[in-house]
C-alpha cells in the first residue's frame, strides 16, 4: 500500500471514531433532557431531540407559564424573549471583537438560568440553592446531562 492509502485509512478511522463520539454525546444529552422535561410534566419532551428546539423546550418548561421570568433574582425578562434566547446565538457572532465571548455569556446566563429553575423544581429546593450548579451547567452541559441521567425523577 502507498503512504497516501495508509494516511487516508487512518484519517477515515479517526473520523469514524469522532463521529461515533459525537453521536453518543448527542444521544445521551437528548435522553437526559427528555427525562428531565418529562419529570417536569412538560408535554413536548420530544423536543429534546431537536437542536435549538431543546433550548426552547428547556426555557418554556423553566418559564412555567409565567409572563415574565426572573434572572439572578432581580431582572425580569418577558417570557417570550426568554424562550427564544437561543436566537441571540446566531446574532452575537456578527458583533466585532466580542462576538464569541458574547455568545458564551448569553448561553451561560440563559441556559444556566433554565437549569437553575429546573433543578430547583426537580429537587424541591429554592432557586438560590441551585444557582452555582445551574450556571456551571450553562457553561458545561455535561453537568446537567449527568445530573438528569443519575436523578431519580418520576414523570408528573
Amino acid at each position: 500500500m502507498s503512504d497516501l492509502t495508509v494516511l487516508l485509512t487512518f484519517l477515515g478511522a479517526y473520523l469514524l471514531v469522532i463521529l461515533g463520539i459525537v453521536a453518543l454525546c448527542y444521544i445521551l444529552s437528548s435522553l437526559a433532557h427528555m427525562k428531565a422535561l418529562r419529570a417536569l410534566g412538560y408535554d413536548k419532551a420530544w423536543m429534546a431531540w431537536i437542536p435549538f428546539a431543546q433550548q426552547y423546550a428547556l426555557a418554556d418548561a423553566a418559564a412555567d407559564n409565567q409572563e415574565t421570568v426572573t434572572l439572578f433574582g432581580t431582572f425580569s425578562v418577558p417570557a417570550m424573549l426568554y424562550k427564544f434566547w437561543w436566537v441571540l446565538l446566531f446574532i452575537c457572532p456578527f458583533i466585532p471583537f466580542i462576538g464569541t465571548f458574547a455568545s458564551t455569556v448569553v448561553t451561560i446566563i440563559f441556559l444556566g438560568n433554565c437549569y437553575v429553575k429546573i433543578y430547583a423544581r426537580l429537587d424541591g429546593t429554592s432557586e438560590q440553592e441551585q444557582q452555582v450548579i445551574g450556571y456551571l451547567s450553562g457553561f458545561l452541559v455535561i453537568i446537567a446531562v449527568i445530573k438528569f441521567l443519575a436523578g431519580k425523577y418520576n414523570p408528573r
